[in-house]
């Protein structure tokens, strides 16, 4: 039951995200329909192959030990996504000769989205490896395994609800809101995955995650891109700054 409704909350989360994309980028004339379209494939073929690349490395000691392709797969990481899929629109908009900022489409696409996939994230189990660790806190929940464990789901869906709220006071040129978004989303994905394993018991079972000098891998990815977004956001504050990218 939890695997299927998972799965139903991913694709309406996917569906909400482009709807609300396609309804933004519409309101600006200055972008072709095709250019839309290309911006989108870039966004999506981008966040496919970031989201696998970012998962092997989270885990790739235990897929190496296991010796089972599917594995290799199976999984995907949101940050690997969003990352990817920031990269993907940059290379479409070099291609296609687009300079202005784009970004601040996509914003509305992304928050909807990533709350939305998060309640499937929550309602799962431990084999979605998005589990807290243990708690005794009020709120603790079990995902399936008879341990009180941090809602680390529901904590992202509140903290990228907050984070939000404030965009649209957000000052800036075109760009700013995108870059403060994804700034904030990787200051937030770096703090809360100290609240998943390897940080603490981990459900039996489940693939380990590895850490590099401390970290995991999506944590590193998140730290790597909130140094890029803060230049962004800086960038994008300062009147004499260069033309805007994604």
């Amino acid at each position: 039951m939890g695997d299927t409704l998972h799965l139903v909350l991913e694709i309406l989360a996917y569906a909400t995200g482009a709807r609300l994309y396609w309804r933004a980028s519409r309101s600006d004339s200055e972008i072709p329909g095709n250019d839309r379209l290309a911006l989108l494939a870039g966004a999506i073929v981008g966040a496919f192959l970031g989201s696998k690349v970012l998962h092997i490395a989270e885990h790739l000691p235990a897929l190496v030990d296991a010796g089972d392709w599917r594995l290799w797969l199976a999984g995907k990481s949101l940050v690997g996504g969003l990352l990817g899929g920031t990269l993907g629109v940059e290379i479409i908009k070099r291609r296609i000769g687009w300079t202005r900022s784009t970004g601040d489409a996509w914003v509305p696409a992304l928050a909807a989205g990533i709350m939305i996939g998060r309640f499937g994230c929550q309602l799962s189990g431990t084999w979605d490896l998005t589990y807290g660790v243990p708690t005794a806190l009020p709120w603790a929940w079990d995902y399936g395994d008879g341990v009180g464990r941090h809602p680390v789901a529901a904590y992202e869906i509140i903290a990228v609800a907050a984070l939000w709220a404030t965009l649209p006071r957000w000052p800036g040129k075109p760009g700013a809101r995108f870059a403060a978004f994804l700034l904030g989303y990787c200051a937030i994905r770096f703090a809360l995955d100290f609240m998943k394993p390897p940080f603490g018991a981990g459900a039996s079972g489940t693939l380990p995650v590895a850490l590099y000098a401390g970290l995991t891998a999506i944590q590193w990815a998140a730290l790597a891109g909130a140094l890029y977004f803060t230049m962004s956001v800086r960038a994008r504050l300062n009147p004499a700054a260069a033309a805007a990218t994604t």
